[in-house]
């Protein structure tokens, strides 16, 4: 969906351009109508996006609330992430260091303070690479007893090396959960369990320790590629009452069911606890939504949630469903013969093992869990998708995704959209490390596939 998307702006800014050239004056007043479409249509594809996805300077969060013994009262739980890339580490003694304070503050539909959470927490890296890590966070809870409302919540992470400060806020509106039917509480999706061992711990379920996943994104392979969630199910009036906990998913794209399971529950206390895993190891990567119905004996609807969660498109997933692109993508690097050897490759297991094995080769750490030169590749794969696509063609096999892809971001880009007597062109030019190379795109069609002229290799043209 995103791709169609932003396929039919860049369509539309083609059209644009090209009615500009015109000279009639009812040509350019069509153009400042579309112009006013399309920046509308933009502000659309600025809310879209991926279930959980953290992006830059934003504060990754999630929430839930719970039922507790006293019945006016709701708890109710706020998660979130502090990426090391949001903070700036200072170097002392071979080591660096971060330090950050974290606030999360409960306000009224009156704007007024409540109550808030305070953490102040200092971070110690032995390495320099793990300090502007886009993957490395940490997770943390904070807790709040409430009224039944409408709130408005405010997150702020200052970090107190540099004072820098980011904030988000998030209104929500609370509803106690004793009824006199069964009900559900919100859904609390995770990323591990484990047993109690600190009494003390935020994410404390009973006797588990529940950890939870902020980002909602799932996917792997084997045994990690598996979807946690935790509910909790209050009887009401209806104590030992036998109940029915239906576990649908959906793929929103397709809409079709791809996952239903039902269990059968006697409501025998005034929390009944469940901690749900369920493989996803034959799902397809996308949006998905989680929905969960309460039925009785009768299967009369008692309550539902519904909640979205995103499987990813990991490398592995991609070998499953998109093999022939797996090996595109690496041919771009690749040497001799080695994708040749991987296209006669059949089964599964093997072809995973084969893609192990080309990036073992290029590890530049071996033994350690982080692989950079892949981690590196399949990030430049990424930006040239999200950069340089156009129209139905994937933006990592056109001429400027293969070169972005190869040598990274040029040292110095010249953009040439409009250009008397000349097709749009771009120049991108590489001297900081290596041989000097520049590279010339020209947009033929000005349909936004530029196209690298000769000499591909960007050798022997001057600056």
């Amino acid at each position: 969906m995103k791709k169609i998307v932003v396929e039919t702006v860049k369509i539309l800014f083609v059209i644009c351009y090209r009615i500009m050239r015109l000279k009639k004056y009812k040509y350019k007043l069509s153009f400042f109508l579309l112009l006013l479409f399309s920046v509308a249509f933009c502000d659309q594809i600025i809310q879209f996006g991926d279930v959980g996805t953290a992006r830059l300077n934003k504060i990754p969060y999630d929430y839930a609330s719970f039922a507790v013994d006293e019945p006016e009262l709701i708890k109710f739980e706020v998660y979130y992430q502090i990426y090391n890339y949001f903070l700036t580490f200072d170097k002392k003694d071979g080591n660096y260091f971060a330090n950050y304070e974290f606030v999360v503050t409960v306000r009224d539909n009156k704007d007024n303070f409540l109550k808030d959470d305070k953490n102040i927490r200092q971070i110690k890296l032995d390495d320099l690479k793990r300090t502007t890590s886009l993957t490395e966070f940490r997770t943390n809870q904070a807790t709040f007893i409430l009224e039944q409302g409408k709130y408005k919540i405010q997150l702020l992470l200052r970090d107190k090396n540099t004072r820098k400060v980011y904030t988000d806020e998030f209104d929500v509106k609370l509803e106690k959960y004793h009824q006199k039917s069964p009900k559900f509480s919100d859904i609390e999706f995770a990323q591990a369990v484990g047993s109690v061992e600190n009494q003390s711990s935020p994410f404390l379920k009973g006797d588990l320790n529940i950890i939870p996943s902020v980002s909602r994104i799932y996917g792997g392979f084997g045994e990690d590629n598996k979807l946690l969630f935790y509910v909790e199910i209050y009887p009401g009036e209806k104590i030992s009452e036998e109940v029915v906990m239906i576990t649908l998913l959906r793929h929103q794209v397709y809409g079709k069911m791809a996952y239903r399971d039902s269990v059968y529950i006697t409501l025998e206390e005034p929390c009944t606890m469940q901690l749900r895993n369920i493989s996803i190891d034959e799902l397809r990567p996308g949006n998905y939504d989680l929905e969960l119905e309460l039925r009785n004996k009768k299967f009369k609807k008692l309550d539902k949630k519904t909640v979205s969660f995103n499987i990813k498109m990991t490398p592995e997933m991609f070998i499953k469903y998109d093999y022939e692109n797996v090996l595109k993508q690496l041919d771009i690097i690749a040497e001799d013969d080695e994708v040749d050897k991987m296209k006669d490759i059949k089964d599964l297991k093997a072809r995973v093992i084969a893609f192990k094995t080309f990036w073992e080769k290029r590890d530049p750490t071996p033994g350690s869990k982080y692989n950079e030169t892949k981690a590196e590749f399949y990030r430049r794969v990424r930006y040239a998708t999200n950069n340089f696509s156009y129209l139905r063609n994937n933006g990592w096999s056109s001429d400027r995704g293969r070169i972005y892809i190869l040598y990274g971001e040029p040292d110095q880009l010249d953009d040439y959209p409009i250009s008397p007597n000349r097709k749009p062109y771009q120049e991108w030019h590489y001297y900081k490390e290596g041989r000097y190379r520049k590279f010339l795109f020209v947009d033929e069609y000005e349909d936004g596939d530029y196209r690298l002229v000769y000499p591909y290799d960007g050798l022997n043209l001057r600056p």
